[in-house]
């Protein structure tokens, strides 16, 4: 069968989610066109979550933790691992979300005390109790239990043998945010095209898979390269979904239940249409061959 024309990256795009006569073209093309156009669409999506992780981050997140340190924590001093709250107080910090406790309590403390502690920590989904000389940290979702962290290591990350609540802020103000936005979005765009590359590798095969089943139930022969191209191309649209999904999701905290059954039941769709609909235009062609050599032969 004779090759279509090529089409250029955006046109694709928009004809694999409106133009479903488009798949015969994309059935019809090599093999790593396709692959190209699916890096084309994984590296587009992940700078764009790459560039609104970075921005949000940087506009809305690192001010908001300048004015909590500043407004909502007591002053404190580091000094050689160990660590001074000025305040009489237990401080305890448990109104962010209703998942995160935060205690801190720099007194000597015994044993008892502090097991207190820890179990009202461990009540959340995310604990930290922060002590003189270490810091107990409780994360569900990392799946790792109690960890104990000691207030030296705290020090050597931040860089300093000694440090107050006002260096920490003044540090805050210091920040170049161009400079920060963008080695935050190349990190980010990294970890996330890897991530989404690897994850969607599975998806295509299970696509391919699918409509080469579809495929033998119609009695339509289909090479691997058609069927991966198909495939690819079929989670274009769920792709974009996800993509605005997400952005949604980090701006709003707008949660859809069961968006990953939805994200793979369309790209299911597009498969199934697809593979129909070029056995329907190879039936067509099929019959505009045949009374094209009848009349051959009644000309004859």
């Amino acid at each position: 069968m004779e090759k279509t024309k090529k089409q250029g990256f955006f046109k694709s795009i928009k004809n694999s989610i409106f133009n479903f006569d488009s798949y015969q073209d994309f059935a019809l093309e090599e093999m790593k066109r396709g692959i190209f156009y699916f890096l084309k669409l994984a590296i587009l999506f992940s700078v764009i979550i790459a560039i609104v992780f970075s921005v949000l981050q940087v506009v809305v997140t690192i001010p908001n933790a300048k004015n909590f340190i500043a407004s909502d924590i007591p002053d404190f001093s580091y000094s050689n691992g160990i660590l001074d709250v000025k305040s009489d107080e237990t401080v305890t910090i448990d109104n962010i979300a209703d998942q995160v406790l935060i205690i801190a309590d720099t007194k000597d403390l015994d044993e008892t005390k502090i097991n207190e502690y820890k179990d009202k920590i461990n009540l959340y989904d995310i604990g930290v109790l922060v002590l003189k000389d270490k810091v107990y940290l409780k994360n569900s979702y990392a799946g790792t239990g109690l960890q104990e962290i000691p207030m030296s290591d705290i020090g050597s990350i931040y860089g300093k043998n000694e440090f107050t609540k006002q260096d920490i802020v003044n540090d805050i103000n210091s920040i170049n945010m161009i400079s920060l936005c963008i080695s935050l979005a190349f990190t980010v765009f990294l970890g996330f095209f890897i991530t989404y590359l690897i994850m969607s590798i599975l998806d295509i095969i299970i696509l391919a898979l699918l409509s080469n089943i579809v495929a033998m139930l119609l009695r339509v022969r289909m090479k691997v390269s058609a069927l991966v191209n198909i495939s690819v191309h079929a989670m274009t649209l769920p792709i974009i979904l996800l993509l605005i999904y997400a952005i949604v999701l980090m701006t709003t905290g707008f949660e859809i239940k069961y968006f990953n059954i939805m994200y793979r039941g369309i790209a299911y769709i597009y498969v199934i249409t697809a593979v129909f609909l070029i056995r329907q235009n190879l039936i067509k062609q099929q019959m505009e061959l045949t009374t094209i050599v009848q009349k051959q032969k009644e000309l004859k």
